[in-house]
């Protein structure tokens, strides 16, 4: 064999509780002063004259001494929109308002560094009508040093409650809008749905997101979970499918959401093609550079074979 050449190669206020209630559901919530709370919501199921009894966890890990006061209102939803109005007190025979007994005192003086478990019972009334109804229990703090001062700053925080009576209502809704990016090169995978709540009372969408491959195979799936619509509302809903591995080609999505009893209530899809970039190009070029060291072998290189 002969070779002719040689190879060279900060703290957040009470909007953002709220927000992170409807949008990014956790387990509590601290406010600008400190103070947090868990949970941050209390969903409950009362018949007429029937009641239930909590705890709320108040803690202050701010850096000064504050007085809390405790009030309790009634939000009602925006039709048409993710957003609620305090009233204060909202129309009707009963409202949640005076449903709420707080076994504390209203008004008191929290330690820096205190916890304190704050007592509640939530009694329906005999006279309670059916379907939804709504409150929230402000914790509203302000510095003890302060409360001589002319300008008071002050921040609260609330626990919100939904209250369902059994009787005669709707509990219905549909996806309106169900998308993801149509191209994508790995996980995860962002999902956004768009869910309105047409019935007469408040609803937890509930169901799975399935994802299936080209060859109809089910390759993941997504729970919906965590999220409250109010009733006329609309809900901005965001999910993930964190999937490890290689993707490629084309991919199908659909969420189905259940009403109460199981049964499917509304379902959409969407599809999206994975195509991983990286390894693609790092095919091409590894072809390339296999292909370039044949052409020069077979230019550079010659065997004999001497009898």
């Amino acid at each position: 064999m002969t070779i002719r050449h040689p190879f060279r190669i900060s703290g957040a206020i009470l909007v953002t509780l709220l927000l992170t209630l409807f949008v990014v559901p956790t387990a509590s919530v601290q406010a600008g002063t400190g103070l947090s709370i868990q949970p941050i919501k209390i969903s409950q199921t009362l018949k007429a004259n029937e009641s239930t009894a909590g705890q709320i966890l108040l803690s202050n890990a701010s850096a000064d001494d504050v007085a809390i006061d405790i009030t309790v209102q009634d939000f009602i939803p925006t039709a048409g929109a993710d957003t609620f109005q305090f009233v204060g007190r909202a129309p009707g025979v009963t409202t949640v308002r005076d449903w709420i007994n707080i076994g504390s005192p209203l008004h008191f003086e929290f330690k820096q560094g205190e916890s304190r478990q704050i007592p509640y019972t939530i009694k329906a009334p005999p006279n309670a009508e059916p379907g939804s109804h709504f409150g929230v229990i402000f914790f509203k703090a302000t510095r003890v040093a302060d409360l001589n001062a002319q300008v008071k700053v002050g921040t609260q925080v609330g626990v919100l409650t939904f209250i369902t009576v059994p009787g005669k209502f709707e509990q219905k809704g549909a996806i309106t809008e169900f998308k993801t990016d149509p191209f994508v090169q790995g996980g995860p995978i962002g999902f956004d749905l768009k869910f309105e709540n047409t019935g007469t009372v408040h609803f937890e969408p509930k169901g799975t997101i399935d994802i299936t491959s080209m060859f109809g195979s089910k390759v993941g799936s997504v729970p919906i979970e965590g999220y409250a619509v109010l009733p006329t509302g609309i809900k901005n809903m965001h999910f993930s499918w964190n999937v490890s591995g290689l993707l490629l080609g084309k991919y199908k999505a659909t969420a189905s959401i259940l009403d109460i009893d199981g049964n499917l209530l509304s379902r959409s899809s969407a599809n999206f093609y994975a195509v991983p970039l990286w390894y693609i190009l790092g095919f091409i070029v590894t072809v390339i550079v296999l292909f370039l060291v044949i052409r020069f072998l077979r230019k550079n290189i010659s065997i004999s074979i001497k009898k």
